[in-house]
């Protein structure tokens, strides 16, 4: 079948929707014919420092979709001469809704995945009534239930990881941080709680932060990280995807404390794999995804709270159980699902 994947972002940015656009197209692409859309190499792209809460966000009239918009707009006649019988907006927003309209027209299928999670933009989504409305989690699966106003084909699928890629064994990033450290990965934007992980790390005796992403808050991150633990104990950069894996192994913990409607996290995975156990947000999805490879953490905005669930986690010997939860979610057992969905959404 032809798949026509719509992001925006993908070769630009590293973030987890771009890792899974990638991963899952280049599996299809094995049997299927698949085509991803993106912005043209070397584009200058960049996320929206506005809250999920601010108006223009609502409206879809923040510069971030703006250029969304234009892209989808620019990319529709290269779709139609392409005729793929799925089309997979990633983007959300003004992209969702012109893709609904060509596949209404078209015939072809819509599908959309829950990458925004539990919220406004997920409940654009749904109303933009895809053929197929893919849930990360149970937890996702059933707001997404509650939120539809339509009759609405459902699946449950997960994020994938490469366990081949992520894995114990191989090159390590050198770094002379304080032992033990602990390994963030995310934009620096108010939802994955960064500046949070820092204070986090500063109310123990001992230990670093090595922060991986870049953001909109780059600059206020690294003072309050640089001030609060100094150069020996805090490293901010980004690096390929293809580097990840030796900054996973060169660490001893791996926090994300998002806020609860982060919708996945592709890292947790990554840092599983790599055998790291995880300090995340106390909520149905970490739980779902993390289960007992991890501590979690009920109020991410109580450093000592937050700081004695890394402390907790450092001290416990946590043998293989962070990978075999990892082996849960590798991506042969997803993409068997997604072909198999997919393969009933095209026969209907």
């Amino acid at each position: 079948m032809k798949i026509a994947f719509l992001n925006y972002y993908s070769g630009q940015l590293n973030r987890g929707g771009e890792t899974f656009v990638a991963e899952l197209a280049k599996r299809l692409a094995k049997s299927n014919d698949v085509r991803i859309f993106h912005a043209d190499p070397g584009q200058t792209v960049s996320v929206s420092s506005l809250p999920t809460t601010h108006f223009l966000r609502r409206l879809f009239l923040n510069s971030e979709r703006i250029r969304e918009l234009l892209f989808t707009l620019k990319t529709l006649p290269e779709i139609m001469r392409l005729k793929p019988e799925i089309v997979f907006p990633i983007n959300g927003g003004w992209q969702a809704l012109i893709c609904s309209l060509y596949c209404r027209l078209s015939g072809a299928k819509l599908v959309i995945a829950g990458h925004s999670g539990p919220g406004w933009d997920d409940r654009w989504n749904l109303l933009m009534k895809p053929h197929l409305y893919i849930a990360l989690t149970s937890s996702q699966l059933v707001w997404a239930r509650r939120a539809t106003i339509y009759h609405q084909k459902f699946a449950l699928i997960p994020n994938g990881v490469d366990l081949t890629q992520f894995k114990t064994t191989g090159k390590k990033f050198h770094t002379d941080l304080e032992r033990p450290i602990t390994l963030l990965v995310a934009a620096t934007t108010p939802d994955k709680r960064v500046e949070q992980g820092i204070r986090a790390i500063a109310s123990l005796k001992k230990g670093s932060l090595l922060l991986l992403g870049k953001g909109p808050l780059d600059e206020r991150v690294n003072k309050l990280g640089y001030e609060l633990l100094g150069q020996n104990r805090f490293f901010h950069t980004a690096v390929s995807y293809d580097q990840m894996p030796e900054y996973y192994r060169s660490v001893d913990l791996f926090t994300l404390c998002s806020v609860g409607s982060e919708a996945f996290g592709i890292v947790y995975l990554e840092a599983m794999a790599t055998n790291l156990p995880c300090v995340a947000t106390n909520d149905d999805s970490r739980r779902e995804i993390i289960g007992k490879a991890g501590v979690l953490v009920d109020n991410p905005d109580d450093s000592k709270e937050y700081g004695l669930a890394i402390s907790t986690a450092l001290k416990k010997d946590w043998h293989d159980l962070p990978r075999t939860q990892a082996s849960n979610f590798t991506w042969p057992i997803v993409v068997k699902k997604y072909e198999n969905a997919l393969d009933q959404l095209i026969k209907k």
